[in-house]
């Protein structure tokens, strides 16, 4: 009973003093939160329903040359049997030859014109002095015209030349080409890559998307433990040791170009600054004549923000490889 007297003495005397460490533990742990949040901007288009029209009206355009082709090859006129018999069996082989020819051609190409090709290129840099990646992708966002194609190509080629300029800041870049058979199939996957990469994001503070202009349109717990790209905890405490060992602790922005184009595309594998630069000039040239959909992502969108070591390992375990491999290029 004493003792029970004592404890309550005793939390009567130091109250005050306990009060002002929740408080104190509380206000860390928000301030914690806020520095762990990631921002995110977004600005890009899809045109895919706009482009079907003008592919049907391909497609029929063709199929009607193809009627009008087979017409013109069984239209010939009637001819004396008895006259013609022997030379009949020749005549018929050839036709038959050509147009099956004609089928398989017109197949392959009907087949090759459907398909879609998905493009996705991340690249990491370091946020250092000099490096205004940040500001000039804001800038880009801003001023871009996202509701037609041709606005749609520009920023992309901004963004391409941007990224270009600022490429000794690079420390890994990662490229993934998915080909899909059709124009809704590649549709469907080209929106699912950009959710997936857009719910990385803690918060979306600017988003450009077909001139829909808003900003910190979205607040979002993201569960990292449920993430499918969360890594072990071995690789994890190995990355922060190397941290460690370097002796820097690097802040980092993430940049996502992600695009749709008619036709099968690849990218080159990305193992140094030269191969990125490859890459990009690839990306650039299918822009003005196949594009479908294109997007730029990029996080933090805040200059204030940065991406820790840790943030990179969870959500961009490509990138994490790829900067081994980049550091290993750098010293040979």
């Amino acid at each position: 009973m004493a003792s029970l007297k004592t404890q309550i003495n005793f939390l009567r005397k130091h109250a005050t003093v306990i009060v002002l460490l929740l408080i104190v533990l509380l206000s860390l742990t928000c301030k914690f939160n806020l520095v762990s949040a990631s921002s995110g901007g977004v600005m890009g288009g899809s045109f895919f329903d706009s482009d079907s029209s003008s592919s049907e009206s391909l497609t029929s355009d063709s199929d009607s040359q193809h009627v009008r082709e087979q017409h013109h090859m069984h239209d010939t006129p009637p001819h004396d049997d008895d006259e013609h018999a022997s030379g009949r069996g020749p005549l018929l082989f050839f036709m038959v030859f050509i147009f099956g020819f004609f089928i398989i051609g017109f197949c392959n190409k009907d087949t090759n014109g459907n398909t879609i090709t998905v493009l996705k290129l991340q690249v990491g840099m370091l946020c250092e002095m000099g490096n205004t990646i940040q500001r000039d992708l804001t800038r880009i966002a801003q001023a871009a015209n996202t509701s037609s194609k041709e606005g749609v190509t520009h920023l992309l080629t901004e963004t391409i030349q941007t990224l270009d300029q600022h490429h000794g800041y690079c420390f890994a870049a990662y490229s993934s080409v998915d080909l899909k058979r059709s124009k809704e199939d590649g549709e469907k996957w080209y929106h699912q890559v950009s959710n997936e990469e857009r719910a990385k994001f803690d918060e979306e503070t600017l988003v450009n998307l077909n001139s829909k202009d808003k900003t910190s349109i979205r607040s979002q717990s993201y569960d990292r433990f449920n993430n499918e790209h969360t890594m072990l905890d071995e690789e994890t405490e190995e990355f922060e040791n190397e941290k460690l060992l370097s002796g820097v602790d690097n802040k980092y922005t993430v940049i996502i170009i992600l695009v749709a184009v008619k036709g099968a595309h690849k990218l080159p594998n990305i193992n140094g600054a030269e191969d990125l630069k490859e890459a990009l000039q690839k990306l650039k040239s299918l822009l003005s004549s196949k594009l479908l959909a294109g997007e730029v992502l990029w996080t933090p969108q805040k200059e204030d923000d940065t991406l820790s070591d840790r943030k990179i390992l969870q959500d961009y375990p490509q990138l994490a490889k790829s900067m081994k491999i980049f550091l290993v290029k750098k010293r040979e």
